[in-house]
């Protein structure tokens, strides 16, 4: 018998979605991956957006100021 491992649950709601990005990020994602740098492609992308989102809102805050 074969166990599987199942998702960790994330704390936050999730949505799915279809992201085309050209095939030299995709290379870069896969080495991330590779390099055990992330878990997953899904994890290396949602910590990218992550910090853009991040980083914009600091941006925002900044321009407010």
């Amino acid at each position: 018998m074969v166990l599987k491992k199942r998702p960790r649950k994330s704390k936050f709601p999730e949505r799915q979605f279809v992201l085309r990005i050209p095939e030299y990020q995709a290379v870069f994602l896969d080495h991330l991956v590779e390099m055990r740098l992330h878990k997953s492609l899904n994890e290396s992308i949602v910590r990218i957006i992550d910090a853009f989102i991040a980083d914009m809102k600091k941006s925002a805050e900044e321009a407010q100021k």
